[in-house]
């Protein structure tokens, strides 16, 4: 559950949502046409899924009408956050919409059988990335505190594997660095909400009985992939495809070679970035089974 980081398409099934990634080029790595991923290939839940040898992910709206239960379910929505008020009129599922729509999955599964499933969650970068112009207006402790009720939501529809991803190096994005310098103020705030939100998570491995959760950084790495982009095989440390975003001449500066380049458009990593910084996750939920 989560944001674009994780969405696999779900907003194609949201009336009236203009916060979407299923048009060309998305995908073009992978995909014969757009799947809905903000990315030029696969993004980590493809990852997770073939590392476990599960079938990819299918967005929980796009299963509503179907009786079988699929053992991998993304419930992520690109441009959602922990807050509701988030990209409230983009059309977008927020975290307490997920949560309730986990609750609606909880209900057709067995209590041993909830106890296989690992809820894994990218969520609060959109909190932030919201309010670039004015980072003062960012609440943290909104944030904060939608995350941590949460975790006990979910503990209490029955699941007891956990793992949550940091937000990442939002100020070393394409659509805030100038010559390639990441913005100290952003990032600072970032590490901020990171800090706090790691000690959230752990904590309710500490606090609820049968709980075991995971955090796992993603902000170092791609802060590191920027910085020195030669050291991890990139050339570039930007965006692959600059006006993406827009959905207007979205071929305009299209990149030869996506894998080249830290983030695929102004703010979304590339294939090569999320090869990366997978491998944690996998590793993590390998160690909460």
């Amino acid at each position: 559950m989560g944001d674009s980081i994780f969405d696999v398409g779900t907003n194609k099934y949201v009336k009236n949502s203009v916060s979407r990634c299923d048009f060309v080029p998305y995908g073009e790595t992978r995909y014969a046409k757009p799947s809905g991923r903000c990315s030029d290939g696969f993004i980590i839940p493809d990852m997770i899924n073939k590392a476990l040898g599960l079938p990819f992910s299918r967005p929980f709206l796009g299963l509503k009408a179907e009786s079988q239960v699929f053992p991998s379910i993304n419930f992520a929505s690109d441009g959602s956050g922990l807050l509701d008020s988030t990209h409230s009129d983009w059309g977008v599922v927020p975290f307490s919409e997920q949560l309730k729509q986990l609750r609606e999955f909880s209900m057709k599964i067995s209590k041993k059988n909830l106890n296989d499933f690992v809820v894994v969650i990218s969520s609060g970068g959109n909190d932030i990335a919201a309010n670039l112009q004015n980072i003062m207006d960012v609440d943290l402790e909104g944030m904060l505190l939608s995350l941590e009720k949460g975790l006990q939501q979910l503990y209490k529809y029955g699941f007891r594997k956990i793992i949550y991803s940091s937000v990442g190096p939002l100020g070393c994005s394409p659509i805030v660095t100038s010559g390639g310098n990441c913005v100290s103020e952003i990032d600072n705030l970032v590490e901020q909400f990171n800090t706090q939100a790691r000690e959230i998570v752990l904590r309710a491995a500490e606090r609820l009985p049968g709980m075991r959760s995971a955090f796992v950084d993603g902000y170092s790495p791609i802060k590191s992939f920027v910085e020195n982009p030669i050291q991890f095989g990139f050339k570039n440390a930007g965006g692959c495809c600059p006006n993406c975003l827009s959905h207007k001449n979205t071929l305009s500066g299209l990149c030869k070679n996506p894998s080249d380049y830290v983030f695929w458009d102004m703010i979304h990593p590339t294939e090569h970035t999320y090869t990366l910084i997978a491998k944690e996750f996998i590793e993590q939920i390998k160690r909460v089974n």
